[in-house]
């Protein structure tokens, strides 16, 4: 492994502050294209791995694994830009998802092998245009506005709205493939995306995905909001054809807490179903970690038939070593209309390089 180049170092205080930004700075182009160098190449990347003992509310029986991307799926990566003078850049960036536990590549067997993300674009002081699969700005959004972050085993309101085998409520993938997207500077605090997936189907050009997310950051106050309408990707159907899906967000940090919330609502017309999720969350430092808490509840309604409802909570610790390495330990609860309630845990491990 070669780095040609070092994004900025953050303080064990900024790093415990910024946790769930820090997971996701891959994601959001923008963040790490301002830090680096003119013109560089870096390789980079993150391993997750946890023991723990799973069991969901609908499921008959428990689990006990070892299991990856307790907090965050695991990852690597390549990423470079070059300065072509008059403030105008190209950039890239090739990241590939990858089981710890396992070292499998891929978060599973559909997986292509550059799934997290794999587009080259243009910056400049107009903003970013970039081009190829990339990370969808509402999923980047639901990690960011909750303490646990990008988690898909223990973050309650990632495992409601992204994760399949808890009945998701937002269809399609958190990365979208055939993609552009354009990203604006940031003004006053705003900033604005734009992210089109082509369906790429031969004369139904209508057969597409389309994402506009606002994220706005001043002080200790930050707030997002995301709406989109998705077509293709995984979970349509022949008899599912259309999704519509609308979030908003907020944090504030009051340096003792910092508070998190969401309210998400999704439509699939298709199968009448609406399904609306809401979030609490709070992290608190402590010594050099943080007590994280949070808890999400969803609403689903199918027309013509009784509704369900989800509610799921869970608290952790998650305690720095150094600013890469951290390790972490989570109780979660859940709990599904017609079923009694289950609890997971888990102990795990965090390294970014």
């Amino acid at each position: 492994m070669r780095k040609l180049s070092r994004l900025p170092a953050l303080s064990k205080r900024t790093a415990l502050r910024t946790l769930p930004a820090l997971a996701l700075c891959t994601a959001t182009h923008s963040a790490w294209a301002q830090a680096a160098d003119a013109s560089s190449v870096q390789i980079y990347g993150l391993l997750d791995a946890f023991v723990g003992s799973m069991k969901r509310s609908d499921e008959p029986g428990r689990t006990k694994l070892l299991g990856s991307g307790g907090m965050t799926t695991a990852y690597w990566g390549v990423r470079g830009s070059e300065s072509l003078g008059g403030g105008l850049q190209a950039q890239f960036a090739l990241e590939s998802f990858f089981q710890t536990d396992s070292g499998t590549f891929g978060r599973n067997s559909t997986d292509p092998y550059f799934s997290r993300n794999a587009w080259v674009g243009l910056a400049g002081g107009f903003g970013q245009l970039s081009l190829g699969r990339q990370t969808n700005p509402m999923f980047v959004a639901s990690g960011a506005f909750n303490p646990f972050g990008v988690s898909l085993q223990f973050s309650p309101v990632m495992l409601h709205t992204w994760q399949p085998t808890y009945n998701r409520a937002v269809l399609g993938d958190s990365v979208w493939s055939n993609a552009i997207q354009y990203t604006s500077p940031t003004f006053a605090g705003l900033r604005a995306s734009l992210l089109y997936g082509m369906g790429e189907v031969q004369d139904r050009e209508g057969i597409r995905n389309l994402n506009l997310t606002l994220n706005y950051a001043a002080g200790p106050f930050a707030a997002v909001v995301s709406v989109q309408q998705a077509k293709t990707g995984p979970g349509f159907t022949a008899t599912i054809g259309r999704q519509d899906a609308a979030l908003i967000g907020a944090s504030y940090d009051f340096k003792a807490v910092q508070l998190y919330g969401q309210l998400q609502r999704t439509r699939t017309p298709d199968i009448r179903t609406t399904a609306d999720t809401a979030q609490l969350g709070a992290a608190v430092p402590v010594g050099a970690g943080r007590f994280l808490a949070s808890v999400a509840r969803t609403e689903r309604k199918v027309t013509g038939s009784p509704g369900t409802g989800r509610t799921t909570w869970a608290l952790g610790y998650d305690h720095f070593l150094s600013k890469r390495t951290d390790l972490y330990a989570v109780y979660m609860r859940d709990r599904l209309t017609g079923f009694s309630g289950s609890g997971s845990v888990g102990v795990g491990m965090r390294h970014r390089f």
